[in-house]
């Protein structure tokens, strides 16, 4: 199964789409996990009308703002999805290109067998941003040293649970202990590019997300020195293992498995 996190800032007018792009899909085995922070717009209000009472979207609002790293944390939890559903992440103010988005996410992982994917997409303002601006290339075959790479890792990005499961909490969080409000992309894919290399991690040159330019809100304009501030950072950040074969799926295994990684040539952040 598929399970869509969708995160959601102040996107009143744009989660429509969004919600709508997602129910559209063609591949049908998929849940959504709606999360809105609280931030003075209806983005909450309009996605529980666009939601139209279908039992697959699940919408929940923050009491207080939280930022993407810890509600994708907390709507994975929430998700109970189970150690091989795969997990793809959508922000609220973006949508799917295709409606064949998730089929060709489930066909890579089945005729692959890969770990985790990553994508390109295509801007909503092609005047302003040439569509070919989220066609990135895939990371060089053999990469090892993912943190002093260019980053590539871009959106649509997806991973099975179980690889999320074998990041450190601590990774999350910037020099000072908090989650990151930003650049919380790097700070999950890069650990899951180490433990997979580039044998088990998937480009996807189909573009199969709307990246949304017109926003105001985005954070690469009100976050900036904040998201370049903490890309510094997770690149100074010890790299983890090579991880030459999936650990066993039960939760003890996984928590063991862990702790073995992170013990291995990581220790500085234990």
């Amino acid at each position: 199964m598929m399970r869509v996190i969708v995160n959601c800032g102040p996107c009143e007018q744009f989660i429509a789409k969004c919600l709508v792009s997602i129910r559209s899909q063609t591949f049908s085995d998929w849940r959504a996990y709606v999360t809105v922070d609280p931030c003075g717009d209806k983005t909450f209000d309009k996605a529980i009308q666009v939601r139209e009472g279908d039992p697959r979207v699940d919408i929940r609002q923050n009491p207080v703002r939280q930022f993407p790293m810890l509600n994708l944390r907390h709507a994975i939890e929430r998700s109970n999805a189970p150690p091989d559903d795969v997990i793809v992440v959508l922000d609220g103010d973006d949508w799917f290109a295709t409606p064949d988005a998730l089929r060709i996410i489930d066909e890579t992982y089945r005729r692959h067998d890969c770990w985790i994917t990553y994508g390109s997409w295509v801007a909503d303002q092609p005047d302003i941003e040439p569509e070919r601006s989220g066609r990135w290339p895939s990371y060089p075959e053999n990469t090892t040293d993912f943190r002093a790479a260019d980053w590539l890792a871009t959106a649509v990005r997806t991973w099975k649970r179980w690889l999320w499961d074998l990041i450190d909490e601590g990774d999350f969080r910037d020099r000072d202990g908090n989650y990151f409000r930003v650049t919380e992309d790097q700070a999950v894919m890069l650990p899951m590019l180490e433990m997979s290399g580039t044998d088990r991690a998937r480009h996807i040159q189909e573009a199969l997300m709307v990246y949304n330019r017109s926003s105001p809100h985005a954070c690469g304009l009100t976050r900036c020195e904040e998201m370049l501030s903490n890309a510094r950072y997770i690149r100074t950040l010890p790299p983890y293992p090579r991880l030459r074969e999936r650990p066993a799926p039960d939760l003890v295994q996984l928590h063991l498995a862990r702790r073995r990684y992170r013990l291995s040539g990581s220790a500085g952040l234990l």
